[in-house]
């Protein structure tokens, strides 16, 4: 059951970055998961976010579809601030 867990994690964390590519922020954002400390890492250029897999455990098992909404939400939060921060500086 873990194991098959912690495959799924690794195939949503794969659609969450693939999300972020198609979504045009190529090479500025990465979302990996792991294992041993079972959280979920949003690299958005320098910045790193961590999201506990705990937090998304429910009754019902992982909620996923809060998850990938969490993450790619944070990402677009940081893409406006660093948006904001590029024109502030022309």
């Amino acid at each position: 059951m873990a194991s098959e867990w912690a495959e799924e994690a690794d195939r949503q964390a794969r659609a969450m970055t693939r999300d972020l590519t198609e979504g045009g922020k190529k090479k500025l954002f990465r979302v990996a998961y792991q294992k041993r400390e079972a959280r979920f890492m949003l690299r958005a250029g320098t910045l790193t976010t961590y999201f506990s897999a705990h937090d998304y455990n429910t009754a019902r098992g992982m909620d996923w579809q809060r998850l990938r909404i969490d993450v790619l939400a944070r990402a677009r939060q940081k893409n406006v601030s660093r948006e904001a921060e590029t024109e502030r500086a022309d």
